[in-house]
């Protein structure tokens, strides 16, 4: 099932998520699984909203490709994954369009 993840990032600036955003999105556009991805600034913080075809390939991306990249003593990320189903018809397959 298709899953909107969100991840809430306390004392993230604009300016320090744009250095890995720089290098990650191209990876993250590329990798299977992965549908849309919005992110910015909120009281305290940063927010980034994804959209996956399923909360385990998030997983997996978080994991090998955000985790690494975490300042070292940076307050942990609150992530929320929220299952959603897609509109009659719609693929939650992002690669057979």
């Amino acid at each position: 099932m298709t899953g909107l993840m969100t991840s809430e990032m306390p004392g993230l600036t604009q300016e320090a998520y744009d250095h890995p955003a720089g290098a990650l999105l191209p990876v993250l556009r590329s990798t299977y699984g992965f549908i849309a991805h919005v992110a910015g600034p909120v009281d305290g913080g940063f927010r980034v909203t994804q959209v996956w075809a399923s909360e385990e390939a998030h997983g997996v991306w978080y994991g090998a490709h955000v985790v690494p990249t975490l300042p070292t003593g940076a307050p942990p990320a609150v992530r929320r994954a929220q299952a959603q189903r897609t509109g009659k018809g719609a693929s939650t397959d992002p690669c057979s369009a």
